[in-house]
């Protein structure tokens, strides 16, 4: 009777076992599923599905490797996760790209633009004082000269600093916010060419904000938009510390009972402060959804009531899979995807994951070039692109 049971057993555990695999294969096909939706559900509305679009790379690696083990496993399940994957083709240019040739025989006017989170020149992975962070970028911006600068969280000590900083651009616009300390600090808009029509989208509740100027280049006149949408307000790298503190924890070996006890104990301690604190973060993350997808709004109701071309920059702090870009970029190039090449990460503490700073430009504008620049001057790569108009 023992033998039984344990022949039985062992007939049942393979089966409870692909029972279980086909579950999680169709758990995370689910959840891939729901990162392309991701796109088009306005989180006003329902804010689900943008967390997925947020982890899209973390969920198509996750498909990935369950493709990997169903195939090893020769299981007739592994065709969920192919489903899964395919639409995701559609997008890996977003993300990544292989290479791309420049077109030098296309005629017209080239346009150098470049858009860049400075991080009140205060947030060098290199711990440079704010002086130094500013000649560095000054010296970043006379060699590569671009026509056009977008800078957010740009910082200046005065009015007059902010007129007369970065002289090469004769042309500006701004619009700063003072703090408490009188410091002022917002978007700037620096041009080798003359402005015309200058303005603000402000965002209620908000520092962060929208501001245009059109731009008056050879007998046509171009929008530009330079955009900071809102931020999530949570510490990407203080919850990955924390989780590194957490694994170096649970490293411990040769201690004493008592000093092992004592050392679950915490480890159990900081696994739950970790879990209350990814709680958190996605509660606030949730609100900064909302208010991206009503900034957005803001943003496409100036541009929809102006004829000209609009070039839209900034730092979005949104991924290409959520509703903030796929709304932006409708009937727009996006010019990494044009004209890219590599990972299109721009945000240095979780690059190269998360790609949140960009360049659009009309659909009838040839995309030369799109260079993310990999210098240490802030926590957001610069980026430039070049266009023929």
């Amino acid at each position: 009777m023992g033998r039984k049971d344990h022949s039985g057993g062992r007939k049942r555990s393979p089966l409870l076992f692909g029972i279980t695999f086909r579950a999680i294969l169709v758990v995370a096909a689910a959840a891939m599923f729901l990162s392309y939706i991701a796109v088009y559900v306005n989180p006003a509305k329902f804010s689900l599905p943008l967390f997925f679009g947020l982890y899209f790379i973390p969920l198509f690696a996750i498909n990935l490797l369950l493709l990997l083990v169903a195939v090893l496993r020769r299981s007739a399940s592994a065709w969920i996760t192919v489903v899964a994957l395919l639409p995701s083709l559609l997008y890996t240019e977003l993300f990544f790209k292989i290479g791309h040739e420049e077109k030098v025989d296309t005629e017209g006017i080239r346009l150098k633009i470049e858009s860049y989170n400075a991080g009140m020149f205060s947030s060098s992975e290199e711990g440079l004082t704010r002086e130094e962070c500013r000649k560095e970028i000054a010296r970043h911006l006379s060699m590569e000269s671009p026509d056009i600068v977008c800078l957010q969280e740009f910082f200046a000590e005065s009015y007059t600093q902010a007129d007369t900083i970065f002289g090469q651009y004769p042309h500006r616009h701004y619009h700063l916010f003072k703090a408490r300390n009188g410091k002022l600090f917002g978007n700037i808009i620096l041009s080798k060419y003359p402005m015309g029509e200058r303005g603000r989208i402000s965002f209620p509740n908000s520092t962060n904000l929208s501001i245009f100027a059109d731009i008056k280049h050879f007998g046509r006149r171009l929008r530009v938009y330079n955009n900071h949408l809102e931020s999530y307000n949570v510490s990407f790298t203080a919850l990955a510390h924390k989780f590194s503190g957490l694994l170096k924890k649970g490293d411990g070996t040769g201690a004493a009972a008592a000093e092992k006890n004592a050392a679950i104990a915490e480890l159990g301690a900081a696994g739950e402060e970790i879990t209350r604190d990814i709680v958190q973060t996605h509660e606030k993350m949730k609100g900064t959804f909302i208010k991206r997808s009503e900034q957005v709004g803001r943003i496409l109701e100036n541009i929809n009531s102006h004829s000209q071309p609009a070039i839209i920059c900034g730092d979005f702090n949104d991924t290409p899979m959520s509703y903030t870009y796929h709304t932006l970029a409708k009937n727009r190039k996006d010019t990494f995807k044009e004209a890219g090449k590599s990972f299109g990460g721009t945000f240095i503490p979780v690059w190269p994951l998360l790609r949140i700073d960009y360049i659009l430009v009309p659909r009838d504008v040839e995309c030369i070039e799109h260079t993310i620049h990999r210098t240490p001057l802030s926590d957001h790569y610069p980026v430039t692109a070049e266009v023929i108009l």
